[in-house]
C-alpha cells in the first residue's frame, strides 16, 4: 500500500508487544473474506499503515517530537482492543464485556504497552485521548483521518 514502512524506536517496541501481535490474527474485514476471497488482510497490517500515514502527516505539519510520538503511537495502537471478527461481533459482545474496542485505557495502562509508553515520556490517558480524536488526535480519529485513509485504500485493494 504505502511502500516500505520503517519501524524504529517506540513504534518498533509497541509493534512487538503481544497486544499488537494478536492483531496479526484478526481480519480487517471480519467475515467479508467469505464473499471477497482476497479480503484476508489484518488489523496489524492496517495499524502499520495508519501509523505510517500519521508519521507522514505529523512531519508535514511540523509537529513537535512529543506530539509526533503521541499521534503515531495512537495511530499504531488504535485497533489494539479489537476482538475476533471485529465489528461483526461488537453488537453481540459489548453488553457482556461492558466495553467497546475504543475503551482501551486498561490495555494501555498495564504491562508492556504502559512500560514502553512511559519510557518515551508518554502517558496512557494521552494516547487514549488521541485515539478518541481529542486535539491532534483528529489525525487518528476525525472526519478525514489516517485510520480511514488507510482502510479505504487497503480494503479497496484487497476486495477488488
Amino acid at each position: 500500500m504505502h511502500g516500505y514502512v520503517k519501524l524504529e524506536g517506540i513504534a518498533l517496541q509497541l509493534a512487538d508487544t503481544p497486544q499488537m501481535q494478536r492483531l496479526r490474527w484478526i481480519k480487517q474485514l471480519g467475515l467479508a473474506s467469505l464473499v471477497y476471497p482476497g479480503a484476508n488482510h489484518t488489523r496489524f497490517e492496517h495499524s502499520l499503515g495508519a501509523y505510517h500515514l500519521a508519521g507522514l502527516l505529523a512531519d508535514h505539519l511540523g509537529l513537535e517530537e512529543v506530539d509526533r510520538m503521541t499521534v503515531c503511537a495512537a495511530a499504531l495502537l488504535h485497533d489494539v482492543g479489537h476482538g475476533p471478527l471485529s465489528h461483526a461481533t461488537e453488537a453481540a459482545l459489548t453488553p457482556y464485556l461492558r466495553k467497546e474496542h475504543e475503551s482501551i485505557i486498561d490495555l494501555l495502562k498495564k504491562g508492556d504497552l504502559s512500560r514502553i509508553l512511559e519510557s518515551y515520556g508518554l502517558q496512557a490517558p494521552d494516547i487514549q485521548a488521541a485515539i478518541n480524536g481529542a486535539g491532534l488526535g483528529q489525525i487518528v480519529s476525525g472526519e478525514i483521518d489516517v485510520d480511514r485513509m488507510d482502510y479505504l485504500i487497503r480494503d479497496a485493494h484487497y476486495t477488488g
